[in-house]
């Protein structure tokens, strides 16, 4: 089943330096030094953090016990790829040799993988393609425009604008731009 993926390993979280409100989940493959960091919302960090510190699984847990109830048991956790600014999983359980997947946030995802000591996982191209973004010597790391936030491209839109970074300013401008069309689309 993740044959196309790669299974990666929590290697910390951080919050942005430029834009604050950047809250980041730094993923490792398992099997190399490879990084993915995935944007996640302030109280995700927090529910990470309290899984890893804590060991506090209060957003998981319940979901957890009724897929046990049922006879299901968690087999992986599987990285979607950004869009608007969210980043999604599947949480993948076995069911009497079925695999049945729930679409959930990232954060509450990787919650239940740590309480459950479920693999997580990323499609390879994903990886691949994020991962040439991302140099593990530098202490900046590149996250894709899909995984931001509307108030975060607006933050980083500003600080581009005063930066007198003008390229990047029509990138973040453009993104917003399509963003309210597909909006107004709906």
């Amino acid at each position: 089943m993740y044959d196309n993926y790669i299974e990666l390993m929590i290697e910390g979280m951080t919050r942005g330096r430029e834009l604050q409100d950047a809250f980041i989940l730094v993923l490792r493959e398992k099997e190399g030094k490879r990084f993915l960091p995935i944007l996640i919302p302030h109280n995700g960090y927090d529910m990470i953090a309290n899984a890893l510190k804590h060991k506090d699984f209060t957003c998981s847990k319940l979901m957890n016990k009724l897929a046990g109830r049922v006879g299901m048991t968690m087999i992986g956790v599987r990285l979607m790829q950004p869009a608007n600014g969210e980043t999604q999983a599947l949480l993948d359980f076995e069911l009497v040799n079925e695999v049945v997947s729930i679409t959930v946030p990232v954060a509450e995802a990787v919650v239940s993988a740590i309480e459950t000591h479920s693999a997580l996982w990323v499609q390879r191209d994903t990886f691949e393609r994020q991962s040439r973004m991302n140099n593990p010597d530098k202490q900046s790391m590149a996250l894709p425009l899909a995984a931001m936030s509307n108030n975060l491209l607006k933050e980083a839109l500003k600080s581009a604008v005063e930066d007198d970074n003008f390229e990047l300013a029509s990138v973040l401008r453009d993104e917003l731009n399509k963003r309210d069309m597909a909006k107004n689309n709906e």
